[in-house]
């Protein structure tokens, strides 16, 4: 006679709660043959604090904190914490949780409307686009569906799923964007109205943000606008949640699309999520906790110290080489070459920031994997499948740096070429005003290393990881940069400087033999890459920005409608703030939420932003226009202060590179080579600007040189080599810019410059009087001499010698007195 045993089970007896225990009460494969002690190890702290709401868990990628995520929901339902949840930051990771749920004997479901997913029975498993959009099925300002645990799984993927889930975007092919145009459009135009007429023109380089008065004075007008829009295509998602946060939005509107987006996601509009009992954020590379806060709604008071494992074992094996500093004249080129080769036998994947980026890579790669319609891509997933199955060679990945698994022969090598960029408007606009800050700095070092983590997927996984571009490599190697990574990830750099100490000046050859190395599982380099992780010290600090959290507690003061708290808050928060730049954009916004109060002061908090950075934007009444002074000091001596910042003469020919690099005459690049005119000054210890970015000025770049006279400089670098002359309109140009500069400066001598492929005026253009040319040849001369002038002042005995440099500047012809003479010639 058969037994049921079933019945045998006594409904009496207490469940199993610790996570660890309900491991083994599971009908798992065999492959789950114990927990790592790792996941142990996590799992007893988590035990022990399971009843705070919001809890941090940090685990290396290959620790197998997918089970151990699973274990704590199980905890959770077992204890009467239910229903548990899981969020994924898309469809394919949430589908790889279901797979190993069910290899390990838990149940899942991926509808929310499942019984068994209310009642206990199962997890529920979604991506964070079906929890978090303004018709949620958990319900939007109530809880149609109850959460009693959930897990956010790489929060800091679902980071910027929050973002786009809360931010409203028009093409300007949609009637939305020219009726919110329309209703603005007498602001921009006082604002600014030679960028308003570049919007106007739909200029895809151009945008302009709304002042925030035309915003409060408009929002009911802009709010018909989308209710009347409020079923279309993919804003029916975003509608719920933009319109009732438009008071504390902010809008830009571009040339090619205009972007609605509130100062932070607010998650506690899916009330279920703001109720849950438990909430846990996993994450690898987490390095700024505030986000937990900001984006997620946690009691910044109320979250403990990360849970965190002693042990960084459990991280894959990654060797980590910054080609570029083992050798400084390593070109693009060279470096494309190096992956070509490799990706013959192995999958390479290259992480690049833009499709603009990824153009350089074209001739050279097998896939680029975008999702962006285009015909000559492919979809992401669809091609991380293909790496997944077999050898692809070749891969550009755009923009990715996160929510991807590329375990094993998936990618063997992953290159991260050149800094993360921003994707939003609003972002992009913050940076110009904070790309000097900590703040920036942090964004851009938590996204390489998220990139980084994407070849690596387990504790038996190898990979090597390039990372790629002059700027990046110094964002790293720089002392604020060092102390934001993660230990593990200093520790395996490290080891890469004890690779480049074995090394002089290598060719890309030569750095690719030694890739070999690690490829073929060289027994040496296997042994040496595990014990760089040994005795690695624990890292479980609680990173929160005060900053970013008073603009937090600001943001839901004044959506409570509690105005003056909110300006207290920032009030505060402005004076607390040592660092100019981050108090001028305080103080914007701070006058943003004064100015429902008292649009008076608010002008005045915005003057006074403006006085500290005039990147920032204008009050009504304009501003103080302050005139550029040569450089108090002798140039030599202006020169060396600015060198203070290169932490050795690496960086220094690093920061020279990217110099070069960026001064190519090249389609859509115009504002790196803007920038680097400027940075160029800088390191040659001239004072300089950007008028036309600073305060909408008519000239590129202003130099003012040592003897009282000034460069007036117009950037033409977007014509392409080949044109053969310069146009009547582009004359014109560096005629009004000379006009601008004399009612600025009417007791100054200008030398007016272009910076342009020929120096050749077509039969119709003026000649400007005194104008010289940088063409091409002159460039090229100009970055040659650059790179030499380089090189020496890294040796100390001259970089730090006034007199030396000063010798040096007269050498290579940078004495701002002979600058016009020697890289400068006349139009013909």
């Amino acid at each position: 006679m058969a037994i049921d045993f079933s019945d045998m089970l006594d409904d009496e007896t207490a469940p199993v709660l610790h996570p660890r225990d309900i491991f083994f009460t599971l009908a798992r494969d065999p492959a789950f043959a114990f927990p790592r002690d790792i996941q142990t190890e996590v799992l007893n702290k988590w035990y022990s604090r399971r009843d705070e709401r919001d809890v941090i868990v940090k685990l290396n990628v290959g620790s197998g904190k997918t089970l151990v995520g699973l274990l704590m929901l199980q905890s959770a339902l077992n204890e009467g914490v239910g229903p548990a949840l899981w969020v994924s930051p898309n469809i394919q990771l949430a589908r790889q949780i279901v797979t190993e749920a069910a290899a390990v004997g838990i149940p899942t479901t991926e509808d929310p409307r499942d019984p068994s997913f209310a009642t206990g029975s199962a997890i529920c498993v979604v991506n964070a686009y079906k929890l978090f959009n303004g018709r949620s099925v958990f319900g939007v300002e109530r809880s149609a569906i109850e959460i009693g645990a959930v897990v956010v799984d790489d929060a800091h993927a679902c980071v910027s799923t929050l973002s786009q889930q809360f931010r409203a975007t028009f093409a300007n092919t949609h009637p939305a964007y020219h009726a919110i145009i329309g209703i603005v459009a007498e602001d921009l135009k006082a604002s600014d109205a030679p960028r308003f007429l570049e919007v106007n023109a739909s200029d895809p380089r151009s945008a302009m943000e709304v002042p925030f008065w035309s915003w409060d004075a408009n929002h009911d007008a802009v709010l018909a606008v989308l209710h009347e829009h409020r079923e279309d295509d993919k804003f029916q998602y975003v509608y719920p949640f933009v319109s009732r946060l438009l008071r504390q939005s902010r809008c830009v509107i571009g040339g090619q699309r205009l972007e609605i987006e509130p100062y932070f996601p607010a998650t506690d509009l899916v009330r279920s999520f703001q109720r849950a009992q438990r909430r846990i954020y996993m994450t690898a590379t987490l390095a700024d906790d505030s986000v937990v806060a900001t984006h997620f709604g946690a009691d910044p008071s109320n979250i403990g110290i990360p849970i965190v494992p002693t042990s960084s074992q459990s991280m894959g094996e990654r060797m980590i080489l910054m080609p570029q500093e083992l050798n400084t004249d390593l070109t693009g080129a060279d470096l494309r070459g190096l992956l070509r080769k490799l990706a013959d036998d192995v999958n390479v994947v290259v992480i690049v920031p833009s499709k603009a980026a990824a153009s350089e890579w074209m001739e050279v790669a097998d896939r680029v994997l975008v999702d962006d319609g285009a015909s000559d891509s492919v979809k992401v997933a669809d091609g991380v499948e293909e790496l997944r199955a077999g050898h692809v060679g070749l891969a550009i990945l755009v923009n990715r740096y996160d929510g991807i698994d590329l375990p094993g022969d998936a990618c063997r090598v992953l290159a991260v070429a050149d800094l993360p960029e921003v994707t939003s408007f609003a972002d992009d606009l913050d940076s110009n005003v904070l790309s000097e800050t900590d703040v920036n700095l942090r964004r851009q070092i938590e996204r390489i290393e998220q990139g980084m983590g994407r070849g690596v997927r387990s504790n038996e996984d190898h990979c090597v990881v390039l990372l790629i571009g002059s700027r990046l490599i110094s964002r790293l190697r720089s002392r604020a940069g060092q102390e934001m990574l993660t230990p593990a990830t200093k520790a395996q750099l490290e080891l890469t400087r004890k690779i480049a100490a074995r090394m002089t000046e290598p060719s890309a050859h030569e750095i690719g033999v030694v890739i070999r190395q690690c490829l073929n599982r060289d027994p040496g380099w296997t042994a040496l890459s595990r014990k760089a992780l040994v005795g690695i010290a624990v890292d479980d600090a609680l990173r929160l920005d005060n900053t970013k959290l008073a603009l937090r507690t600001a943001f839901d003061l004044a959506r409570a409608n509690r105005q003056q708290e909110a300006v207290t808050v920032l009030n505060d928060a402005v004076n607390d703030q040592d660092d100019p730049h981050m108090r001028a954009w305080l103080l914007v916004r701070k006058a943003a939420f004064l100015h429902p109060l008292d649009a008076q002061l608010a002008q005045k908090a915005l003057s006074a932003a403006h006085d500290i950075d005039n990147v920032v934007l204008k009050p009504i009444a304009g501003t103080r226009y302050k005139q550029l002074a040569p450089a108090t000091g002798q140039q030599a001596s202006e020169l060396i202060a600015f060198h203070n910042r290169f932490i050795d003469a690496t960086q220094r020919n690093l920061f020279v590179n990217s110099l070069c690099s960026d001064l190519r005459f090249l389609p859509k690049t115009s504002e790196k080579f803007e920038a680097a005119v400027d940075e160029l000054a800088s390191f040659l210890g001239i004072a300089a600007y950007r008028p036309q970015k600073r305060e909408r000025g008519k000239t590129d770049n202003l130099w003012a040189l040592a003897d009282t006279s000034f460069l007036v400089i117009e950037c033409k670098n977007e014509v392409l080599e080949g044109r053969e002359q310069i146009t009547k309109t582009e004359a014109g140009q560096l005629g009004q810019s000379m006009e601008w500069f004399r009612s600025r400066y009417p007791a100054s001598q200008g030398v007016p410059i272009m910076i342009h492929p020929t120096r050749k005026l077509s039969s119709d253009a003026e000649v400007v009087a005194g104008m010289r040319v940088i063409d091409k040849n002159a460039l090229d001369k100009l970055k040659r001499k650059l790179r030499e002038f380089g090189k020496q002042l890294g040796d100390p005995s001259v970089g730090s010698n006034a007199a030396e440099v000063a010798q040096r500047l007269e050498q290579f012809g940078f004495r701002s007195e002979r600058f016009v003479q020697e890289f400068t010639v006349a139009p013909t």
